[in-house]
């Protein structure tokens, strides 16, 4: 099926899922209570419902991923999430414009507070404590895994605290036919978390690779090279990634979106390699101490940054730091194939010294029509080439005369990927042959 029709029937889907409790409940009952009530019902509705579906967005479910990426969908779920929030702040609020006391719904502990007030009043509360960990995870200091568990966590604890809350309270929710819709959304909530944290989890119970080097590379990088241990391994696309993990089970939390850097045309049964910057306690601590031997757990392959799936008379490539990671990838197997297409690689790094790969893409040149051009923002006095960083002036003087018809793949920090994103359609590039993929999604 092409992408573009998957993607606008997840979408239907999803703005089903999310109206469908609204829409019935005003047929059930649409004359009935004041206005502000009647508010805070459909604000109530909406906010359950979204945070209900925001398990759809992040499940990384394929077939609703490809079409967008599942950075695109980890995006809308994070905004979702604040829309969510917004809803269900209004919903008190209403209820208290239309009468009802404000310490019986905001104050879990006040005389009038009940066995169904008191968890909805925490589940709200456990949102705004979600949002405000998700959206200042760096400034408080959360480390990665932390805030996985205490995200994972309040999630289920908020629709949890939501749901005895919407079956037994208010007249929109006490017939047959809400309650049993009520019934049919926690059935699917509960099967995506299973599928998600359960079913996955076994059916990569008998896939464990086995770690046969971990090399360092230059920029203060390593790359961890993997073999199948008692599988055939799998195919991936030249530019994609997988979620990575230590442990003795596939079960729990600490999975890391990591790009793979081999070659995407792997036989099967044959070695993958990550290539992961020391960004953060994980990959300054973890990776280092990892020894050749050890068992790691893949789930994969994700991603829609690849070649494969845009072909193009000719490509741009435009990394920065360890971006340039997937687009290494891309331009082995360019070379593994025998592609003559032109392929442009703009390249930014501080200094010279710190470029990963900056050996084995000269090298490549040898092998395929790759040019590359270093950009460095503080290089060494002697140093000959583009000074700075990568922006539309800078690409104007190696573009080829043709470049409008060229893909654009970018990878790299979000000022890079925003200003490229911007300057290439400037450029008269068409939006859509600009492709990039972040992994600050997590």
């Amino acid at each position: 099926m092409n992408m573009t029709v998957r993607g606008i029937i997840f979408f239907a889907i999803y703005l089903f899922l999310v109206t469908l409790p609204l829409d019935t409940a005003l047929l059930v009952n649409a004359r009935a209570g004041t206005l502000a009530n009647n508010i805070a019902a459909a604000t109530g509705f909406l906010g359950l419902t979204l945070m209900a579906t925001e398990f759809l967005l992040i499940a990384r479910i394929k077939p609703a991923a490809q079409p967008f990426g599942e950075d695109a969908l980890q995006l809308f779920h994070n905004i979702m999430g604040v829309v969510a929030l917004v809803f269900l702040l209004a919903h008190p609020i209403f209820m208290i414009i239309s009468g009802y006391p404000a310490s019986c719904w905001l104050n879990p502990f006040s005389d009038c507070a009940n066995s169904l007030t008191i968890p909805a009043a925490l589940a709200l509360y456990g949102l705004i404590l979600l949002v405000i960990s998700s959206a200042f995870r760096k400034q408080l200091r959360l480390r990665y895994e932390v805030w996985q568990i205490m995200h994972g966590v309040l999630a289920i604890l908020i629709i949890l605290g939501a749901l005895p809350h919407i079956y037994t309270l208010g007249r929109f929710s006490n017939t047959q036919l809400m309650k049993f819709m009520w019934t049919v959304y926690a059935v699917i909530v509960v099967w995506v978390i299973a599928w998600f944290k359960i079913i996955r989890p076994i059916l990569n119970w008998n896939k464990r690779w086995e770690v046969v080097e971990n090399r360092a590379e230059r920029g203060d990088a390593r790359s961890l090279v993997l073999k199948p241990d008692g599988h055939e391994g799998f195919a991936f696309e030249p530019g994609q990634y997988a979620w990575v993990k230590k442990g003795r089970t596939p079960f729990g939390y600490g999975q890391h979106p990591i790009s793979l850097s081999s070659n995407g045309d792997v036989a099967p049964g044959g070695t993958i390699s990550f290539t992961i910057k020391n960004l953060g306690d994980w990959s300054g601590q973890v990776v280092p101490a990892i020894q050749p031997g050890e068992k790691l757990w893949v789930d994969g392959p994700h991603g829609v940054l690849s070649a494969d799936r845009e072909q193009g008379m000719g490509y741009v490539l435009i990394a920065g730091g360890v971006g340039i990671t997937p687009l290494y990838a891309m331009c082995q197997t360019f070379a593994e194939r025998g592609d003559v297409r032109p392929v442009l690689l703009f390249y930014g790094g501080r200094d010279y010294e710190g470029l990963t790969f900056r050996e084995e893409l000269d090298a490549l040149k040898e092998r395929m029509n790759l040019q590359v051009i270093y950009v460095l923002s503080d290089p060494k006095i002697e140093w000959q080439g583009e000074r700075g960083f990568i922006n539309a002036e800078l690409l104007k003087r190696y573009l080829p005369e043709q470049y409008r018809r060229f893909v654009y793949f970018i990878c790299g920090p979000e000022p890079l990927m925003n200003a490229m994103e911007q300057a290439l359609p400037e450029l008269g590039i068409p939006r859509e042959k600009v492709l990039s993929e972040r992994f600050g999604m997590v």
